[in-house]
């Protein structure tokens, strides 16, 4: 019997290697596309696109989130570095400064410029669009390492959002591009000088307004689309399916004028779909609007597996498809079906819970920041008053876990010494030493730090949150679907071995062996 295994585990590694890497691998993340989505929508889904994915392609099923927080600049951080926040350094959209609390942004650069077709960059109706980089990304990519192995080989990201094109591309991409405020395709002056001429000629023949007419309608609503471009202006797309239009015209637009995926040097492409965000943020998973936008995003993803079929070829590419986290369902619908939820403000947190500790201690603002549901401690002044950091944790711990929204808090200094469970380890996968608060908290299931009922946000370890659909479709890619436990980062050399490339140099994932057994 081992030796029957041992056979049979060498006779996948020898197709493995006898196989071309495909032409292209097209990597799409859809933002904030929950699991359950594949299963809810599925009747009003058509036949070429989720659903050949499901019936021709590898469904991994059981695909989760192995870090807290729950976010997007992390989340494609981890999808093509193989590795969690604690190792790549994106632990969040944005976070502070541990040294003078200044505000940092997870793909901020300001020593880059904006490219576009603005005659002033960084004039107030564009500011800073443009400044940016994957220069907080400590550790490289897929498309990193692919471009070690050859560089000749192509690497491109697009997303509405900056981050999701950048740090998804890494430092050695040959372009990344996202809309500015104005809602025009822009990079920075860390890819290239100029806008080349195709994009341009995009840009005249493909005006937002264009995309922003007639109705958008589902059951329960209708938005003029003229009148929400007249009132709203070009950055509407952002929210509403056409964004998502928008985003694929343009891709299509980049693999011509970029020769993708025509010669023997394999090349890699990020397509973010992010308007799905915007949407779900807005009006919640279980809206209308989301399933309408879902339908139409459906098209998208089958015009896309048409447009490679007649541009690559069949069997010549391979596309996979995630997203970067879920979604909580809103406090509305909690209400409704009188589950447990609910949301809070975390400034008033914050506020509240430094008058507690004034109380204590007799000054204010020992808590100096809050984001990522963590706590940064003001250490000049405590240091100054010979405080411990142990005993503002324990008081603040103390105040916190009164809190109906608060699972647990913990100290960022003894949380590794301590009992390891399932979640703490999601905690310290999480958490960056360098650039991390010092307490950490976690909600109860259902709790979100929101403004309004309706909408929705992300950031648990819950499976609302970290709970996210995977496929891989195309070149050598047999039909099935994996139940076992796959993790966020087993995307990463997944990817590596298709494209026969090393491992992203940090990669902490294993890749997953089912995509390559036929």
């Amino acid at each position: 019997m081992k030796n029957f295994i041992t056979f049979i585990l060498l006779f996948w590694s020898l197709l493995v290697i006898s196989q071309e890497p495909p032409k292209i691998l097209v990597s799409v993340v859809v933002d904030q596309m929950k699991y359950e989505y594949v299963d809810r929508f599925w009747e009003d889904f058509g036949d070429n696109g989720f659903k050949k994915l499901v019936n021709d392609g590898v469904f991994c099923r059981n695909t989760h989130y192995n870090y807290i927080p729950t976010y997007t600049g992390p989340g494609h951080a981890s999808i093509f570095t193989g590795t969690t926040p604690s190792v790549h350094g994106i632990i969040g959209n944005n976070w502070y400064n541990r040294d003078d609390f200044g505000a940092v942004y997870c793909a901020g650069d300001w020593k880059s410029q904006t490219v576009c077709l603005c005659k002033k960059p960084h004039e107030k109706s564009n500011p800073g669009n443009g400044k940016m980089s994957p220069d907080a990304l400590l550790c490289n990519t897929v498309g990193d390492q692919l471009k070690l192995k050859d560089s000749l080989s192509k690497v491109y990201g697009v997303s509405i959002k900056d981050r999701g094109a950048i740090l998804s591309t890494g430092p050695l991409a040959d372009g990344a591009y996202w809309l500015n405020s104005e809602s025009q395709w822009i990079t920075s002056s860390f890819y290239r000088k100029d806008i080349p001429k195709w994009m341009v000629d995009f840009h005249k023949k493909h005006p937002v307004s264009s995309y922003l007419k007639g109705k958008w309608e589902g059951k329960t609503f209708s938005y003029d689309m003229s009148e929400k471009y007249s009132d709203v202006g070009p950055s509407y797309i952002k929210s509403a399916p056409a964004g998502n239009d928008y985003t694929f015209d343009f891709t299509k637009e980049l693999i011509v004028n970029e020769n993708l995926g025509l010669d023997n040097h394999t090349d890699f492409l990020v397509l973010c779909f992010s308007a799905t965000d915007y949407v779900g943020h807005k009006f919640g998973p279980d809206s209308e609007q989301v399933k309408s936008t879902y339908k139409k995003l459906d098209k998208n993803i089958a015009d896309l597996i048409y447009f490679l079929d007649e541009r690559i070829g069949k069997d010549k590419y391979v596309l996979s498809l995630t997203s970067d986290h879920g979604a909580a369902s809103s406090v509305a619908e909690i209400e409704k079906n009188r589950l447990k939820g609910g949301i809070f403000s975390s400034k008033e947190m914050l506020s509240q819970l430094n008058k507690n500790l004034e109380l204590v201690f007799g000054v204010s603002e020992i808590i100096k920041r809050y984001s990522n549901m963590q706590l940064y401690i003001n250490y000049p002044m405590i240091d100054s008053l010979k405080i411990s950091d142990n005993e503002v944790f324990l008081q603040a711990k103390k105040w916190l876990i009164t809190q109906p929204f608060i699972d647990n808090s913990y100290c960022l200094k003894t949380l590794q010494s301590s009992l390891i469970s399932a979640k703490t380890q999601m905690i310290i996968n999480g958490l960056h030493p360098k650039r991390s608060g010092d307490i950490y908290l976690t909600l109860n299931p259902g709790f979100m730090d929101w403004y309004t009922k309706t909408g929705t946000t992300h950031g648990t370890h819950y499976n609302y949150d970290a709970h996210v659909p995977l496929f891989f479709y195309g070149a050598n890619v047999d039909a099935k679907q994996i139940y076992r436990n796959i993790k966020i980062t087993d995307i990463a050399p997944t990817l590596s071995i298709i494209m026969k490339t090393a491992f992203p140099n940090a990669c902490t994932g294993n890749p997953i062996g089912e995509v390559f057994q036929n």
